[in-house]
């Protein structure tokens, strides 16, 4: 889930280690209760990741896995040591870190998650509005393919490809055509 960002509260980025022995709706619950308690203290959610289940580095209470999720937040300055005491006291969280986003980095994410949009608008024009065949590859393709020399196909194949493939497909009918003369 992705917000506006709001520019005139300081912005935080959280990383949370989960214990992955969580079952699906515990682990839901643990992040409700962090999006509701950034909530009541003032502060808004801007996004939450979800990175999965992933070994750890070391053994954290003796557990080797954890489920790591990423928090993007902004909201008055006391919120992190609140939330900080309340990770704490919360048992299935291993580990956390939280950090302060400067104005730069949150300026980059921006411009980013517009790029972003802008490709996936782009991709879905092209998509939507499919080329249509031309008049002359549909009669080539109901040539039989018998009738057809080894530098003709070659020629036919090059006339839909790249240019790369162009010069493959003209090396390749080069040959065929020397064997023919000797």
């Amino acid at each position: 889930m992705s917000k506006e960002v709001n520019l005139s509260l300081p912005q935080y980025e959280t990383t949370i280690v989960l214990d992955s022995f969580l079952k699906e709706d515990d682990r839901k619950n643990v992040l409700t209760k962090i999006e509701n308690f950034v909530k009541n203290h003032g502060g808004e959610i801007e996004e939450i990741d979800e990175w999965g289940k992933k070994r750890l580095a070391y053994e954290i209470n003796r557990k080797q896995y954890g489920v790591y999720v990423n928090v993007l937040f902004s909201g008055p300055s006391n919120l992190p040591k609140l939330l900080e005491r309340e990770f704490r006291l919360e048992e299935s969280i291993l580990r956390y870190l939280i950090l302060k986003v400067d104005k730069a980095l949150r300026e980059l994410r921006r411009m980013k998650k517009e790029e972003q949009a802008a490709q996936k608008t782009e991709r879905t024009a092209r998509v939507a509005a499919p080329a249509a065949p031309t008049a002359s590859a549909e009669s080539s393709e109901t040539e039989p393919a018998a009738d057809k020399s080894e530098p003709a196909k070659a020629a036919e194949t090059a006339a839909g490809a790249s240019e790369t493939e162009t010069a493959v497909a003209e090396t390749a009918a080069e040959p065929a055509a020397e064997e023919r003369k000797e």
